[in-house]
């Protein structure tokens, strides 16, 4: 059973050394079977700062791991592939106020990009990726529901509630989204992070940063 026990100098050091390097007190503690109160007792000795709670669930999300595999080496079409999707991303992804991917459009051919993009490039867990159709009253939104998950193979059970927009004023012409508008979700902060830093690099390599600031007013 862990001891209060103080830790040798050489060992207080390592602990210090290890909390910098983002373990947590409690890991040092079963690291060298002591208890905690001697790793507080060993940075308190040497001055090392206690962190944060923000610190500290920055460090503990920064290690959990990934739940997609980047695809590094990439074909001249999966290049092209990842060029239109990022592309189309930063035309119609949400990409401030909140941590989840998030791609809408009504076009099944962007849709089907995008998902292709997330599967073929990301290589995401399939399992989390979820739908969720808008359409208008009056569409029937299994048979959406049912169109996209095949258009798309992600199972029906994957898709969140829908929305359903009431329209206003009924026209001849009927809704203007013939198959509904699909959002493709993904929730990872992380990814989200990359795909925007995607977006930055695809930005000056085509646009340059020059006209990026002789735009700003």
């Amino acid at each position: 059973m862990p001891t209060i026990a103080a830790l040798s100098l050489q060992k207080q050091q390592e602990a210090a050394r290890l909390y910098r390097s983002g373990l947590s007190a409690q890991q040092i503690a079963d690291h060298f079977k002591v208890r905690l109160d001697a790793v507080f007792y060993a940075l308190r000795k040497l001055n090392v700062p206690r962190r944060t709670k923000q610190e500290a669930n920055h460090i503990r999300f920064e290690a959990k791991p990934l739940s997609y595999d980047l695809k590094k080496q990439l074909s001249r079409s999966q290049e092209r592939l990842k060029f239109a999707a990022v592309m189309l991303y930063w035309a119609e992804g949400y990409k401030a106020g909140k941590n989840t991917i998030d791609f809408a459009n009504s076009d099944p051919r962007m849709a089907i990009l995008f998902k292709r993009f997330l599967s073929e490039i990301c290589r995401v867990d399939e399992n989390r990726i979820r739908g969720h159709v808008y359409c208008y009253e009056g569409q029937d939104v299994n048979a959406l529901t049912h169109y996209w998950s095949q258009l798309l193979s992600i199972p029906e059970e994957q898709f969140i509630k829908p929305y359903v927009k009431k329209a206003a004023i009924p026209t001849p012409r009927g809704p203007r989204m013939h198959n509904g508008l699909v959002h493709i979700v993904y929730c990872d902060t992380k990814l989200l992070r990359q795909i925007l830093k995607w977006i930055d690099e695809y930005c000056q390599e085509c646009v340059g940063t020059q006209a990026v600031n002789e735009g700003r007013l």
